[in-house]
């Protein structure tokens, strides 16, 4: 699972990680959370003209399948195994009243997500595993936390039956470190990097999920390495030329992407100091193409640590 600020590279890493995962002959499914439609952007950029991801998973190319979790489909798949009478069932889902509560009741969309997650991978073809990973690009955030938090909530809440079951296998599912382990992304800059120190401290008191790699994305690159030296040279040579302004204005620009750059490493160094997992930090842009994405998502599988 990936969580994260919103707009810091949770889609790309997901996508990088089902690449590489491909590209070792296993069978990946990213998992999309909500109506966000991010996975469909990236595969219709490399393949044809619009690629409908829905909820039913699909080869999306290069080896991955993809799905969204979208909430009706999977409250409806949650009845339909709960409620063995078909139409019971669709006498329930298109009656607007309870679809109106069921959308505002605390915890369903959760209960009905983490039963679907935890379907897909427990699911067999042949006697394997039918996906191999699951890769679940999760909301931002708070809405991840509330995913996260749902069977420590339930825990006190519930007595014996089928859905004192159910919660104690998400909490088994989502506590076991051999079936599923939580990365953290985020960006080098002020705001994404203090959420992510204050959602790591979150995840380490109150929760038992395991957690994988920080992954650092968007990091610059320095632009030289002795800025008054190459400044002094780059001057010299255009007024020799009669371009001294030209020269002036690319030194100044230089000496401000020199500046970003010392910014985000500080910010670097900062989660570093105060998330203890193994990170990558990762030259990536949001236009990266789908070769770049494979590297990404090698980085985080073999904990390439360090500069990527």
């Amino acid at each position: 699972m990936f969580t994260g600020k919103g707009g810091v590279g949770k889609t790309s890493c997901a996508v990088g990680c089902a690449l590489a995962a491909a590209a070792e002959g296993r069978r990946p499914l990213v998992v999309e959370m909500g109506h966000r439609a991010s996975l469909e952007g990236i595969f219709g950029s490399e393949g044809p003209a619009s690629v409908d991801i829905g909820y039913t998973p699909r080869e999306v190319g290069h080896g991955v399948h993809a799905m969204n979790l979208e909430f009706e489909a999977s409250l409806v798949e949650y009845l339909e195994q709960n409620i063995k009478i078909k139409r019971v069932v669709r006498a329930i889902t298109r009656n607007n009243a309870l679809m109106r509560f069921f959308h505002a009741a605390p915890s369903v969309p959760e209960v009905t997500a983490l039963n679907k997650l935890a379907s897909l991978v427990e699911a067999r073809e042949g006697g394997r595993p039918r996906w191999d990973p699951v890769i679940v690009d999760l909301d931002a955030t708070g809405h991840a936390l509330m995913l996260l938090n749902l069977p420590r909530v339930m825990d006190g809440l519930i007595g014996d039956g089928p859905m004192r079951g159910l919660i104690d296998g998400f909490s088994g599912l989502l506590s076991d470190p051999k079936r599923t382990v939580l990365n953290l992304v985020t960006l080098p800059r002020e705001l994404p990097a203090q959420e992510t120190l204050e959602l790591f401290g979150t995840l380490d008191r109150d929760h038992k999920v395991p957690l994988g790699r920080l992954v650092v994305t968007q990091c610059p690159t320095p632009v030289f390495e002795d800025a008054d030296a190459d400044a002094r040279a780059e001057l010299a040579k255009a007024a020799e030329g009669g371009d001294f302004p030209a020269a002036q204005r690319a030194v100044i620009v230089a000496e401000r992407a020199q500046a970003r750059y010392a910014r985000a490493q500080a910010q670097i160094a900062a989660l570093r100091e105060g998330v203890s997992l193994p990170t990558v930090a990762f030259e990536h842009r949001p236009q990266l193409e789908l070769e770049g994405l494979q590297a990404l998502g090698r980085a985080i599988i073999f904990e390439e640590a360090g500069h990527a």
